[in-house]
């Protein structure tokens, strides 16, 4: 990932929102009993290589790309939010995906531009130029990390189902420039 895409955050902030990502994979698996290899089979199903190690790395880590945790939806056929249902049926590539479930989610608030939702996830911490942020987004690059972000200063309902608004607002105010 080139500088110019890189969320920039202070030193831990950017563990409490992998720590979110992480839990919110690990709490879509649950809901399915499922296990590492067997998503890995799952996903190889959808055409997505990953070895049980790797898939497992990368959950426990929680820096993973939205595309990713879409994946993780559909391999383990855990009931999606509803406004996610039709990008997630698409045969679009996992990255076209990503940011129609993202277009999907600002569609209850047309009056935010991306210099707006660019000062909103500022007042979390998260310093990310609105040509940035507009870039990731519309390619499906974007991290989970940075959808959870725009989700708890945007209030997506849809990511309610895998996490409590009161840990997306405990990381928001722990890693706010005003706490």
């Amino acid at each position: 990932m080139s500088v110019q895409f890189q969320v920039k955050l202070a030193s831990g902030a950017e563990n409490g929102w992998a720590k979110l990502a992480s839990r919110a994979a690990r709490v879509v698996l649950a809901r399915q009993d499922m296990s590492y290899t067997e998503l890995a089979g799952e996903l190889a199903k959808l055409g997505v290589a990953e070895s049980a190690h790797a898939v497992e790395a990368k959950v426990s880590r929680g820096t993973f790309r939205f595309a990713f945790f879409l994946q993780l939806i559909a391999g383990s056929r855990t009931d999606c939010p509803y406004l996610w249902a039709d990008a997630l049926s698409s045969t679009e590539t996992w990255q076209a995906r990503s940011s129609t479930v993202f277009a999907a989610e600002m569609a209850g608030q047309p009056w935010l531009n991306w210099q707006m939702l660019s000062n909103r996830l500022q007042e979390i911490g998260v310093s990310l130029p609105s040509e940035s942020l507009q870039a990731q987004i519309e390619s499906g690059s974007f991290a989970t990390t940075l959808f959870l972000q725009c989700a708890t200063v945007c209030r997506f309902e849809s990511i309610y189902r895998f996490l409590d608004t009161s840990e997306l607002h405990r990381v928001a105010l722990a890693n706010s420039p005003q706490s």
